[in-house]
């Protein structure tokens, strides 16, 4: 072989000291060397980085380049164990032996490390980015498609096209949906007609869930408003774009990838945010969107909505609505709320139907039947 491929999952290596490193990436390199019938004599000090050295000295006289990947590399450079002179150790490497290191990470590398004196370490120099993207709608029904090949059970167009409006193009949750597309399909369930996809959803969404998590926990408050709303300072908006996370579409206005991701992230605490249906509210900035679009209310409007959005799901009586509004102002006119209630699902159209009456009681925010 010309390479030999070392993968580490930094994910592992969060808080550990640079032996642990060291030992993990001769383990890694001894492995690949077995495979390819590389002879490596054994050290006696494999959590060394003069282990690891001699490691690379025998494997260099094959003429083989080795390759290490390291996987969530932002938890690597983020460790307080890890000093600039453990990195310009693995510095050194890449001279002395043409070691190549790939990394992957959510964020630019200058954007993830612990602190100044370890970005300044000449490790950090050495690397060009190249951003990952997401596929487009072709190769995303190719990549379905020719892992299908030589399979007793096919997919419809049908079935490919909704498992990519499910997961977006990107190659990962692709694969989630597809596996779990064919696993019912194997398992004789009806998969052939969209009434029959839906099934998918929630197999599918479970394992996606703890993926859109580790994404969502790894941002700021100010870019989880950001996705919540799909709208932003310029430079929230790129980040999330660079992550997969939200793309533009053809009218220029950013939206989500996916519709796992807007459902999970309806689902969540955003400081400054109602979340209810398709509703996403700021009341601070008196702002109201209906599944991304700008909704323009009046202060009435408004205050009637918040008050629907905050108790989703549940009744709210008509007297505390009109407390919401009014205050506790009395005025003898007993079809006020009516009136407002009706200019209000006027001004959030098409999602009108998700004001439910309740007669003699009051109103809900729930999804129509």
């Amino acid at each position: 072989p010309h390479k030999l491929f070392v993968l580490i999952d930094c994910q592992e290596f969060g808080g550990s000291p640079p032996e642990e490193l060291y030992e993990a990436l001769l383990d890694g390199l001894l492995d690949a060397a077995e495979e390819a019938e590389i002879e490596v004599k054994s050290t006696q000090s494999p959590g060394t980085y003069r282990a690891l050295d001699r490691a690379l000295h025998q494997i260099s006289k094959s003429n083989v380049t080795v390759v290490v990947l390291l996987d969530e590399f932002e938890l690597l450079a983020a460790n307080e164990h890890l000093t600039p002179y453990f990195f310009a150790r693995l510095r050194g490497l890449t001279t002395k032996y043409g070691l190549a290191y790939l990394t992957a990470s959510q964020r630019p590398l200058f954007a993830i490390t612990a602190e100044e004196e370890i970005l300044s370490s000449p490790f950090f120099n050495i690397f060009v980015t190249l951003p990952l993207g997401l596929f487009d709608i072709a190769e995303s029904r190719n990549m379905v498609t020719s892992r299908m090949e030589g399979s007793d059970l096919q997919f419809s167009d049908e079935l490919i096209s909704y498992l990519i409006c499910l997961v977006g193009p990107h190659p990962f949750f692709l694969h989630v949906a597809a596996y779990h597309a064919y696993h019912a399909l194997s398992q004789g369930k009806k998969v052939e007609e969209k009434p029959d996809f839906g099934q998918l959803d929630g197999p599918v969404e479970v394992e996606a869930g703890s993926h859109l998590g580790y994404l969502w926990y790894n941002l700021s408050e100010e870019e989880q408003y950001a996705l919540a709303i799909a709208d932003g300072p310029i430079d929230s908006l790129r980040l999330l774009e660079q992550q997969c996370l939200i793309q533009q579409n053809e009218a220029g206005k950013y939206a989500y990838t996916s519709e796992i991701l807007r459902r999970f992230v309806r689902r969540q605490q955003v400081t400054g945010l109602i979340q209810a249906g398709p509703f996403v509210i700021d009341q601070q900035r008196h702002q109201v969107w209906g599944n991304g679009n700008p909704l323009s209310l009046t202060t009435s409007q408004f205050a009637i909505l918040v008050s629907l959005c905050g108790q989703e799901g549940q009744v709210v009586h008509g007297d505390e609505l009109e407390t919401a509004v009014w205050g506790d102002v009395l005025v003898d006119d007993p079809d006020r709320l009516k009136t407002l209630i009706k200019r209000l699902r006027r001004a959030i159209a098409p999602f009108d139907n998700w004001i439910i009456s309740e007669r003699g009681v009051g109103y809900a925010l729930r999804p129509p039947d």
